[in-house]
């Protein structure tokens, strides 16, 4: 075996409005991944200084170092770029793009000045790298176009359709990234990726969605599609990323499995569990978290164990049992599981006619937003995936509305609606109201896109928390009335000024607890409850090891084995000796400056239903001294945030200025 030369990482930077390209080294060990590099350009660009959607913003799409390699889930695209939404520095990742992509010669794609007219950025590799780039022009006339119909599709599906058959010719194992029309018309978008088949968008689609990295890209530099292809192979570079036996050895040193019994172990539950007769995460969460899953806009932390319970059921019976017997049918035969297009022993993407149901889109536009009828909530699925929305983010936008609706803050014309949804989980019928909130949430989400009301036009271009001020600022008798803002039926944490972000769909003080990075995985989920510096120091550790996962390139669904073996792996595979948790803890501080300086730090909690939700669940697991102070006394709130947010920002190694 040649020894190893050390990690070089290349980066293709792309002028979107010249169409000049450039090819740049990254070395090891300032740079071991995408978000490493992402934070040097944006610390060189100087993005903390200019508006988000400046030309100034780059978006920075990555593969990390084992791409080329048989290591199972390390195909992931990671994005970087300074949010519309939390306005500050945001990581994001769709699965899969990376295994074509590697396959042009670098290990990503920066994008870079604007472009007045919409363009796609086609890459083209051969065997021996990168071989060039072109800069086609779309123009905004025929992009919508495209997005109303091309071949029978809609949206996202359309363009992708449109730049495989237009631009991909001649491109050996071409890939597609595209954005949808949520992209020019919102600030919560996303980049959204499919595995091609035949030469068109298959079925399978995953989205860069978190922090709206797509309206980024459109908005901030005019790019509406990137396609890739090539017939490049690193392991031509660096064999080791092949060797099937050092990675064995490895894992055995580490697990004391050979690599593929590791996988398989650490993967059940995204693959099939036998427990639940399921997998993947829609298959396993609703009957695993049952009554701790948040339904009707995290209303139902206000019901009794028993009420939830009830409701868990209704869930189970009405959304997750139709889903099961066709997607997990007994006996043998072909199943609709695939993967997220990589080979991976997985196989997490799992289809419902068509659809692929995740936990957390599907629960958003689900049963997050009263929707509980198995098809009306796969048909808002496919919807936001169209428009190339940020499904997490549009269902708390449309349980938001619905909600203030039935609370009578909102007269249902001002948010889109012809009538009123049903938002009482007490007085709540499946088989009558799932389709009359289905019909809500639809007429919402294509409000956001077309700006059919002012509130949804000030939701879309500002987002929930301004547009809940702003609805204060103009109906201050109903803030009167009812004694309360209209932020209040919101969950989300506050950045800054203006920012913010609506938390992943978990009953938990993690998800919206006072950290860099908000909208992740990067800190503790789980439904439980624990003192700020017990819980801070917890969040302290899964935010290292989840950033190594993102850096590297790896699906987080493989964390279980890959998080045992990541420093061999960087030293056997690639000749980098390098202490892990040492750099993670330096790129940590590097983000949290930034934050600060973009005026991007958090800020307490704002909405009583936010302080609601953590004391619930400290109420669930038994804190019940802190649940009682959370929901008596104001001040604890605050006690509780600002504990938190100082005993991690002290470990970060930044002192946070006194939040306001």
């Amino acid at each position: 075996m040649p020894a190893l030369k050390g990690l070089r990482l290349r980066f293709l930077h792309v002028d979107a409005g010249s169409g000049r390209y450039r090819v740049e080294d990254a070395a090891a060990p300032g740079v071991l991944g995408p978000v490493d590099y992402g934070i040097e350009v944006h610390l060189r660009a100087g993005s903390q200084e200019h508006p988000v959607f400046s030309a100034r913003n780059p978006v920075v799409a990555g593969c990390g170092p084992f791409a080329g390699s048989r290591v199972f889930g390390s195909r992931r695209m990671v994005f970087v770029f300074r949010s519309p939404v939390t306005r500050g520095l945001h990581v994001s990742a769709l699965g899969g793009a990376c295994y074509r992509f590697i396959r042009t010669g670098v290990h990503g794609l920066v994008v870079e000045g604007w472009s007045e007219e919409p363009v796609a950025v086609v890459v083209r590799g051969s065997s021996g790298g990168l071989e060039g780039v072109e800069v086609v022009e779309l123009g905004w006339e025929r992009l919508w176009s495209v997005w109303r119909e091309y071949r029978g599709l809609r949206g996202t599906w359309a363009l992708a359709a449109y730049a495989l058959d237009r631009l991909a010719r001649g491109l050996p194992s071409p890939g597609v990234l595209v954005v949808g029309p949520a992209a020019a018309r919102t600030i919560m978008a996303g980049v959204f990726s499919f595995n091609v088949e035949a030469g068109s968008p298959g079925r399978v689609v995953d989205s860069a969605s978190r922090g709206g990295g797509g309206s980024v890209l459109l908005q901030g530099h005019g790019v509406a599609a990137v396609v890739y292809g090539g017939s490049y192979d690193p392991a031509s570079e660096n064999p080791r990323l092949r060797d099937v036996r050092l990675l064995d050895r490895l894992s055995r040193e580490a697990t004391g499995k050979s690599f593929m019994e590791a996988v398989e172990a650490a993967t059940v539950k995204y693959r099939y569990d036998p427990r639940f007769g399921a997998g993947g995460t829609f298959g396993v969460n609703y009957p695993h978290y049952r009554e701790l899953v948040p339904f009707f806009g995290y209303n139902s932390v206000y019901l009794p164990a028993g009420e939830r319970r009830r409701l868990a059921e209704e869930v189970l019976r009405s959304l997750w049992e139709p889903v099961k017997r066709e997607v997990f049918p007994e006996g043998k035969g072909p199943r609709p599981w695939r993967t997220c297009g990589e080979p991976c022993p997985a196989a997490c993407k799992k289809l419902w006619r068509g659809v692929k149901l995740d936990y957390e889109p599907s629960n958003a536009l689900g049963p997050f937003s009263g929707v509980l009828r198995a098809g009306d909530m796969a048909g808002l699925v496919e919807l936001a995936d169209e428009l190339g929305l940020d499904a997490i983010e549009a269902g708390h936008i449309a349980a938001w509305l619905m909600d203030l609706v039935h609370r009578g803050m909102l007269d249902p014309g001002e948010a889109g609606l012809e009538g009123r949804p049903v938002f009482d989980p007490a007085g709540y019928s499946v088989e009558r109201d799932s389709g009359v909130n289905a019909e809500a949430v639809r007429r919402i989400l294509e409000g956001l896109v077309e700006h059919s009301t002012p509130l949804l036009k000030a939701v879309a271009e500002r987002g929930l928390r301004e547009a809940a001020a702003w609805l204060d600022l103009v109906y201050p008798w109903r803030t009167r009335m009812y004694h309360a803002s209209h932020r209040d039926p919101a969950v989300y944490s506050a950045y800054g000024e203006r920012g913010y972000m609506t938390p992943n769909l978990y009953w938990s003080p993690g998800v919206v607890a006072p950290v860099p990075v908000p909208g992740r995985y990067w800190t503790v989920y789980s439904p439980s409850f624990a003192d700020p510096e017990e819980l801070a120091e917890a969040v302290y550790e899964r935010m290292k090891a989840e950033y190594l996962l993102d850096n590297a390139g790896l699906c987080r669904f493989h964390r279980r084995w890959a998080e045992r073996l990541l420093e061999r792996m960087y030293r056997e595979l690639l000749g980098v000796d390098v202490d892990l948790s040492s750099h993670a803890a330096e790129t940590l501080r590097k983000i949290a400056v930034y934050q600060l300086e973009a005026g991007a730090e958090p800020r307490p909690w704002e909405t009583r239903k936010t302080v609601d939700m953590v004391a619930g669940i400290a109420w669930e697991v038994g804190s019940r001294d802190w649940a009682e102070r959370l929901l008596k006394d104001p001040s604890a709130a605050r006690e509780w945030w600002e504990r938190f947010r100082r005993r991690l920002w002290s470990m970060i190694g930044v002192e946070e200025p006194r939040a306001s």
